[in-house]
């Protein structure tokens, strides 16, 4: 009688599965490594939103858009600082520097009445630090109707060296709605610039128009200043135009900055608060 192959076949078996199961117990039996992710810290500054969309809007003086942020971190924000995508955008900052819990606001400003007419989307980037370099970035949205109150120039740089005769500036308030209008006063935030109203006419195209001259001294002071001419007019839908004037005398080092030129001229603008803010 032969002798059963059956714990043979078993031996053999269990000797080929023999170094898996040993892998298996070794691998189930090794302690586990902790798996470890590195998440940054969240920006401070918090914003309510990140986008004002204000649609059609009238040629009033000013369209402002006002965007609130608190500081939800742990320690202080510091050199908060805003910087624009058009010299048409003035920022209104107060302050530089924001501790824990403390809430702020930005205000951006377009006086429409001095823009051409259409859909316009702007921009303004926040940067600051949390310690970390931080940099956040809001639009600002606004339809300007066709027709409206115009003034041109509607921004004006002058630089007098030192030595400078003043200097004659021309501009013209026009109604493109073609309707009848009158300048009844205009206003300097400066001694350095005055103004005389010339009579109000109808050109060729059939729209009211009047002009403004002003002159600006020849002897500035060192550095830079800002200047506002406000035109009352007796326009009931716009009251008011606002032409803002950079004044710059012989040089002055400290106060030697490209930003305020920019802003004059549709460029980037760089606030540093409360310097940039509108009167």
């Amino acid at each position: 009688m032969k002798s059963p192959k059956v714990p043979y076949v078993v031996a053999a078996w269990t000797l080929a599965v023999l170094p898996f199961a040993w892998s298996v117990v070794v691998h189930s039996g090794a302690a586990p490594v902790p798996l470890s992710i590195s998440v940054p810290p969240r920006p401070a500054l918090s914003f309510r939103q990140y986008a004002v969309d204000l649609g059609p809007v009238h040629p009033t003086l000013i369209a402002n858009g006002t965007f609130v942020f608190t500081n939800r971190g742990t320690q202080p924000v510091e050199d908060v600082r805003v910087k624009t995508s058009c010299g048409c955008l003035v920022p209104d900052l107060k302050q530089t520097r924001y501790e824990p819990g403390e809430e702020g606001r930005i205000v951006l400003r377009v006086q429409p009445a001095n823009e051409k007419p259409g859909s316009r989307e702007l921009f303004a980037d926040v940067s600051y630090s949390d310690p970390e370099p931080r940099e956040v970035r809001l639009t600002f949205k606004l339809e300007i109707p066709e027709q409206q109150m115009t003034v041109t120039p509607p921004k004006l740089m002058i630089r007098h060296p030192e030595g400078s005769e003043p200097t004659d500036v021309k501009f013209v308030v026009a109604d493109g709605r073609k309707k009848p209008f009158e300048v009844t006063e205009v206003r300097s935030t400066s001694d350095l610039v005055s103004v005389e109203i010339d009579e109000r006419q109808v050109n060729s195209s059939g729209v009211w128009e009047q002009t403004i001259h002003a002159t600006i001294a020849g002897a500035l002071p060192k550095g830079r200043s800002h200047t506002i001419l406000r035109i009352m007019t007796t326009d009931v839908d716009t009251p008011e135009l606002r032409v803002p004037i950079l004044l710059e005398g012989p040089s002055d080092p400290k106060n030697d900055t490209e930003g305020d030129h920019e802003q004059l001229h549709g460029g980037n603008v760089s606030a540093q608060p409360p310097k940039d803010a509108v009167p």
